[in-house]
């Protein structure tokens, strides 16, 4: 099976991406800039759960993808899933306050990725 340029943009966007979401959170955390951690203990714990496990699953299905393993198209399908939800939920977080730049990326992001699925869906 030959992999097609839509997979192969794909692929990069999902490794990026992935790779990003990671960088975000490793970053916040280490500035102790997730004041929910003391406030939402439970609630931010089970979140960044999901967020570093979408992050993984993106890095994991871009490069299955990438290399044309079966295993990828099904990683990359289930990761674009988890990221799709994940940035229309920050999306709305980011709308409360009012932060309209964030909140116009995210948007973009979800536009984006399912824009990316449904082409590859096509082709």
């Amino acid at each position: 099976m030959e992999i097609k340029i839509i997979e192969i943009i794909a692929s990069i966007y999902t490794i990026i991406i992935g790779i990003a979401m990671l960088s975000m959170w490793i970053f916040l955390l280490g500035k102790r800039e997730v004041p929910e951690l003391a406030t939402k203990p439970t609630q931010i714990s089970f979140h960044l759960v999901a967020e570093f496990l979408t992050s993984i699953m993106l890095v994991i299905g871009g490069i299955g993808m990438f290399s044309n393993q079966s295993w990828g198209y099904i990683i990359f399908y289930i990761s674009i899933g988890m990221m799709i939800y994940s940035s229309i939920n920050a999306a709305g977080f980011y709308g409360q306050l009012k932060d309209w730049p964030m909140f116009i990326i995210l948007l973009t992001f979800t536009l984006i990725s399912l824009l990316v699925v449904t082409l590859i869906m096509i082709f």
